[in-house]
């Protein structure tokens, strides 16, 4: 099965670097072959069964890929009606973003009004803007957009495009996973019989129940700290939304190599999904102080891990989504899954399983650097750590303290050194402060300011606004440590992008280096 999923994900990366797509018949065809023949390697010898199972899998992986691009490409909009005024109707699809320039939001066509006498074939979802000025005049106001509302726009949409700019954001493939086939914005109707109006104040489905929460937990917060500069950290901390936080600040959080705190990390959604199921399961135990006697109709610790996967996934929506979010979700639901069907399985499968799954909703995942440094990280932890056994606690105080934190400081020396080559190929610098940056913000954030700013997003008044003040505070402190520490010149390492040969020779270093303990030479990875 690993072999499966690995070889999987090969092929899933090796078609983004292809230039052109096979055709979906040839796709489909070859995808039908490939899995036969891994059905039919249950009779090959186990030597040659893992190598025969990892190309099998690349070969479904490439041809999946393929046939997602092929369906979502041919949603694209058809060149005859870009740049051209078209009156739509549908939905807010997602959590709007507004800055002085405007606001920019996903929105899902529901009805297309005819354009000479013929109806424009749109893509379902397309990215608008709505611009707070147009052509350097104040024409048109911006409303207070709110997901899930039904809305008339007059619209002029463009095809997908981005810039060509080497190691740069690839905006193209952000909107092709995202499946938002055309970008455009919001038309002034001052001089048109038709406006832009509301029509519903919200249209019931699931995605924009999850929305309009996820817009009402960031107007709680930000109406509770009005004005303060970090309160967009907290509502990212809540619902994954960064698009508030500064400039200036992602600078500092990226130097000092915090950055991957800033959002609801996989560490924070464990942490949540944990105390939630250690709460119920012992409510389910004591049969919420009833005389239902429960525990005997369900165990609790099966009650307990589906207590933690239903909060993780309600979590994750919250979070909008993202892979690491996703990594977290899926390998909770795998060990929850192997519980429920009494068989122990190992970590390394947990992990693959979660590869897969991610790849086979979104292959277009192989294409963020938090992709690999989020897997990267869980892989390297229990590499490091494999054969790895705890020394007992001696009799001292001072030595039960070193016990206790030994863990924690080792898996933040291999998290911080093993990613060294693959944060280098990915950026071209490497934060060389980031361990002690991580060892302070760590359980700050995820300990602290987390834990307050959930609470403080649902809490009523006046609770919220102390809670919330307090996580502010703190995370003000931080930023004025992590401001002191970038500082230095030695705070960041930059280098050119290492080429392949350069980055595998580190990579194989890397990997001598924190062998397992009993590995010959372990320092022999230094030179590479």
């Amino acid at each position: 099965m690993r072999g499966v999923l690995l070889g999987f994900a090969a092929g899933v990366g090796a078609l983004q670097t292809q230039a052109a797509l096979q055709s979906m018949w040839l796709a489909g065809l070859i995808t039908l072959c490939a899995a036969a023949l891994l059905v039919a390697m249950r009779n090959v010898r186990a030597m040659w069964r893992f190598p025969c199972c990892t190309v099998c899998g690349a070969v479904l992986g490439f041809c999946w890929a393929t046939l997602f691009a092929q369906a979502y490409l041919q949603r694209e909009l058809p060149s005859e009606f870009e740049g051209r005024d078209i009156v739509v109707t549908g939905t807010i699809a997602n959590l709007p973003g507004f800055t002085v320039q405007g606001a920019r939001f996903d929105f899902q066509i529901e009805q297309v009004a005819a354009l000479d006498g013929v109806v424009p074939s749109l893509p379902e979802r397309v990215s608008l803007s709505w611009p707070a000025g147009f052509q350097g005049r104040a024409t048109q106001s911006v409303p207070d957009l709110q997901p899930g509302e039904r809305w008339q726009l007059m619209v002029r949409l463009t095809r997908p495009h981005g810039n060509a700019n080497p190691q740069g954001f690839d905006y193209e493939v952000w909107l092709l996973e995202q499946n938002l086939r055309a970008t455009g914005s919001v038309r002034p109707d001052q001089n048109s019989r038709i406006k832009n109006r509301r029509l519903d104040r919200f249209v019931v489905s699931f995605s924009n129940c999850i929305e309009r929460s996820r817009a009402w937990l960031r107007a709680r917060i930000l109406a509770a700290l009005p004005g303060k500069r970090y309160a967009s950290v907290l509502v990212a901390l809540v619902i994954g939304d960064q698009r508030g936080v500064q400039q200036s600040d992602w600078t500092v959080f990226t130097r000092t190599g915090i950055g991957h705190l800033i959002s609801i990390s996989g560490l924070h959604i464990t942490m949540v999904a944990g105390m939630v199921a250690m709460l119920g399961g012992a409510l389910w135990r004591r049969s919420f102080f009833t005389h239902a006697e429960l525990p005997l109709r369900l165990p609790a610790q099966k009650f307990a891990a589906l207590v933690a996967v239903t909060v993780a996934y309600l979590y994750v929506l919250l979070a909008g989504f993202g892979v690491p979010a996703q990594r977290t979700l899926y390998m909770i639901a795998v060990v929850a899954a192997a519980l429920w069907c009494g068989r122990l399985t190992s970590v390394s499968h947990v992990l693959c399983l979660s590869l897969g799954v991610v790849l086979l909703l979104d292959p277009w995942a192989v294409m963020s650097p938090g992709f690999w440094l989020s897997f990267g990280a869980v892989a390297t932890i229990l590499y490091a750590s494999a054969a790895r056994i705890a020394a007992h606690a001696g009799e001292g105080r001072w030595q039960r303290i070193l016990t206790a934190i030994a863990p924690e400081v080792h898996t933040q020396y291999v998290v911080t050194v093993g990613l060294v080559p693959l944060t280098m190929l990915l950026f071209g610098q490497v934060s060389l402060i980031s361990p002690l940056a991580n060892a302070i913000a760590i359980p700050l954030i995820s300990f602290i300011v987390t834990p307050l700013a959930l609470a403080g997003s649902v809490a009523p008044m006046p609770v919220a606004r102390w809670l919330l003040t307090l996580g502010h505070w703190c995370i003000d402190l931080l930023a004025q440590a992590l401001a002191w520490f970038s500082q230095f010149s030695v705070a960041v390492w930059s280098a050119p992008i290492p080429a392949a040969w350069m980055f595998i020779a580190a990579a194989v270093g890397t990997l001598w280096l924190l062998a397992p303990r009993g590995w010959p030479l372990r320092w022999l990875g230094l030179v590479s």
